[in-house]
């Protein structure tokens, strides 16, 4: 058996224990007046199948599968019987009576699923014992709860300062500090407009906004500190200011916010690559400390600012794995292909890097490539500027500016997604046509 169910063992020895504390019998005796046997509360509490529940965990006098494997079973002398209410004297005091065993009942089964998601986020984090901090809404819920959504935003290349000289491309794009703030702007606009249609039959929990690297264009190559309209330090405190106002927008939207926060190969400070410190020496994990700050007072923003190039997010029960792409052990485009080949190669050994450890990302988001993709659970990000003097050098092929924006749903995983194009697509001339001499429109 794997650690994976000796941690399951333990946990639903802990809910059966749980449940004898709060009076529910052990297996032997029958329940009084309705109250279910413990095993039996246990079970519901954690939406399992009773009778493999039951086997289990077994009875005091025949100890269940979990005794024989692991040596664990339920310490049934924690059993306290109920204690009968005397009679009810009037209408008024029997229903008072019982509503207050009804939220004394709902209080444990809330308890015990707390406790659930809990040690789902402990598991999905990897190691036993890391550290994953989110907010209570992405965690698992039962029962109705299955029909929960988040709207979900992947925010990645901004390249915020960088100089694209429509001149050099043919008139192709172009891109400046005032084009990239409207298409910032046009992106949260999107993501808050778009997505009411999606959740119209869900319980919208909040937005998840993952920044995924590479918000500024940065000095890491000689052309760009010539090129660049903006210093790296200005280029931050751009950034910042509009993707703190998309963030405030998105809350007045959804209610709540959680921003995700990786590093990107442009946003480093350091003139080649470091392993060591890779995030800690990043302008993007700069933007996003930065951005925190101005929502330190604000329970409804929460974030997540990893210190390793990657970062793994629960949600609903699954595992949303976030990343640059710069790190995905790839490199560039392959002939006509493209970026698309080695997206889906570095996809792959991320999978299997993060098998070794116990984690099996169910959606795998990163940008890098400035290529719009979602070869299977995956979504790549285009980018923000465009196509640029380096893709024409390449002859790479031409995409539009355009982000992801996407919904998860508790039960059926990602089950929206949108490349959300930040500008108009261009209208093409009519193609003129000669016309006979003697021909002309009906009247």
């Amino acid at each position: 058996m794997t650690d994976h169910s000796r941690t399951r063992a333990e946990q639903e020895i802990a809910a059966v224990n749980a449940a004898l504390r709060n009076g529910h019998p052990p297996e032997t005796l029958p329940g009084a007046n309705g109250i279910r046997t413990a095993g039996s509360q246990a079970a519901a509490d954690l939406g399992a199948g009773r009778k493999q529940f039951h086997a289990r965990i077994g009875k005091p006098e025949k100890p269940g599968l979990w005794h024989r494997l692991h040596g664990l079973s339920p310490d049934w002398s924690l059993y306290r019987p109920m204690e009968t209410p005397s009679p009810a004297d009037s209408a008024t005091e029997r229903r008072q009576a019982r509503d207050a065993e009804f939220w004394r009942r709902r209080s444990v089964t809330l308890q015990s699923s707390l406790a659930e998601a809990e040690a789902i986020a402990e598991q999905l984090a990897g190691v036993r014992g890391a550290q994953v901090s989110v907010p209570d809404w992405l965690l698992p819920a039962d029962g109705g709860a299955r029909s929960r959504s988040v709207v979900g935003l992947l925010l990645t290349d901004v390249h915020a300062g960088e100089v694209i000289d429509g001149d050099e491309l043919l008139g192709i794009n172009g891109y400046d500090i005032d084009v990239c703030r409207a298409r910032l702007r046009r992106y949260f606009a999107a993501a808050c407009a778009i997505p009411q249609r999606w959740i119209a039959d869900t319980r919208n929990q909040g937005a998840l906004l993952a920044l995924g690297g590479d918000l500024v264009s940065g000095d890491i190559h000689d052309e760009l500190r010539v090129t660049n309209a903006l210093t790296a330090h200005e280029q931050v405190r751009f950034v910042v200011e509009e993707i703190v106002a998309g963030i405030r927008h998105l809350r007045q939207t959804f209610g709540a916010v959680h921003v995700v926060s990786v590093p990107g190969n442009h946003g480093r400070t350091t003139p080649k690559p470091t392993a060591k410190l890779y995030s800690r020496l990043s302008y993007d994990t700069l933007v996003a400390s930065m951005v925190q700050d101005r929502f330190a007072d604000d329970g409804r923003v929460t974030f997540q600012i990893t210190p390793s190039r990657d970062a793994v997010v629960p949600v609903f029960g699954r595992t949303v794995f976030v990343t640059h792409g710069d790190g995905m052990g790839t490199g560039g485009g392959q002939g006509f292909a493209g970026p698309v080949l080695p997206i889906i190669r570095g996809t792959k050994k991320v999978e299997a890097q993060q098998a070794r450890v116990g984690r099996r990302p169910d959606l795998i988001l990163h940008g890098h490539f400035h290529t719009s993709a979602n070869p299977g659970a995956v979504l790549s990000n285009g980018s923000v500027p465009g196509y640029s003097e380096y893709a024409a050098g390449l002859r790479a092929g031409i995409e539009p500016p355009q982000q992801w924006l996407f919904l998860l749903h508790q039960k059926w995983g990602l089950r929206e997604r949108l490349e959300v194009q930040l500008e108009d697509p261009a209208t093409p001339d009519l193609p003129r046509v000669r016309v006979p001499a003697g021909w002309r429109a009906a009247a």
